[in-house]
């Protein structure tokens, strides 16, 4: 494995590629919240300037990417503007960047340190964008199979959020799965694979890198139309749909066969719902048979009339 180089070079020579970058303020969907993060970007890259303009440079080094002799840049997209906007006010003073660069690598491996880097250490970046940021890169290395309980901690997310990831990466592996050829190291076909295989996402419902947004695909997924809406309120909605749905299985089936196929449905689940056997249910209810229908595994259909 090559070691990194440390080195001081021209910004000119670098290559800022917005695949490289995690922010992206369209992902934070309050409005107030999504300007205030434009607000404090717009003022870290004028400090960034003013620095250097007071004499100070660029004190922290950028993390550089050699990539089939192109340098891309993986960390310190703000002080490279900075340093370029600088030398294009200033072209007979011009400056250089220290910079930490690691030789014979490829494009994946550049793309995800960057999803890496911005997430632990970039000035500003919001949850939203570091959600995203983690979800690009379990797409890239074609990890799409975790439960909810697996994903809230990868992600360190909520339940619901974990829930809508869950649903949108194993959206995205079956998307995936229709392009073989198409393999890791491939970013952009990667993109294009998404967006013609993901059938059921618009444009709107992609990132300014071309891959799906977590809960718009989710959602769309289900079928539902609520991206306006915050997680609490799609939680206690999809929980009202489901409840209404309950309710109607029971009116439609009976009591009697809807908690045997209940008790069987939540068995060996991990759900902590416990339903009592048929028999000891019917004693307590003073019944001594259950319904006609034959104790067998019970299909439930007609769900999709509700």
């Amino acid at each position: 494995m090559s070691k990194p180089i440390i080195k001081d070079i021209s910004p000119s020579v670098v290559t800022l590629d917005p695949k490289m970058q995690a922010r992206d303020t369209s992902l934070i969907n309050n409005k107030r919240d999504r300007q205030a993060q434009e607000v404090k970007q717009a003022k870290q890259d004028k400090e960034l300037l003013e620095d250097i303009r007071n004499g100070h440079g660029i004190r922290q080094p950028i993390e550089v990417f050699e990539v089939g002799g192109k340098l891309y840049v993986v960390d310190g997209f703000h002080r490279t503007q900075a340093a370029l906007n600088w030398n294009n006010e200033n072209p007979e003073a011009p400056i250089t960047l220290q910079a930490e660069v690691h030789p014979s690598k490829t494009y994946l491996q550049a793309f995800m340190r960057a999803q890496y880097v911005n997430q632990n250490h970039g000035v500003g970046v919001t949850h939203e964008e570091v959600f995203q940021s983690k979800f690009r890169a379990l797409i890239l290395d074609r990890q799409f199979k975790f439960s909810v309980s697996q994903l809230k901690k990868l992600l360190t997310c909520s339940q619901g959020q974990a829930a809508h990831a869950r649903r949108a990466l194993l959206a995205c592996g079956e998307a995936l799965a229709m392009f073989p050829a198409v393999g890791k190291e491939d970013v952009e076909g990667t993109v294009e694979a998404l967006s013609d295989g993901l059938e059921m996402a618009t444009p709107s419902m992609f990132d300014s890198q071309g891959f799906p947004k977590v809960r718009p695909l989710s959602n769309a997924v289900l079928g539902l139309q609520f991206s306006d809406l915050s997680d609490d309120e799609l939680e206690r909605k999809q929980r009202d749909i489901i409840q209404r749905n309950v309710a109607k299985m029971v009116d439609y089936y009976g009591a009697d066969l809807f908690r045997e196929a209940l008790r069987r449905a939540v068995a060996g689940t991990g759900l902590g719902i416990s339903v009592s056997k048929r028999d000891s249910w019917l004693a307590e209810e003073g019944n001594v048979s259950g319904s006609d229908a034959p104790d067998q595994e019970l299909a439930l259909e007609g769900l999709d009339d509700f």
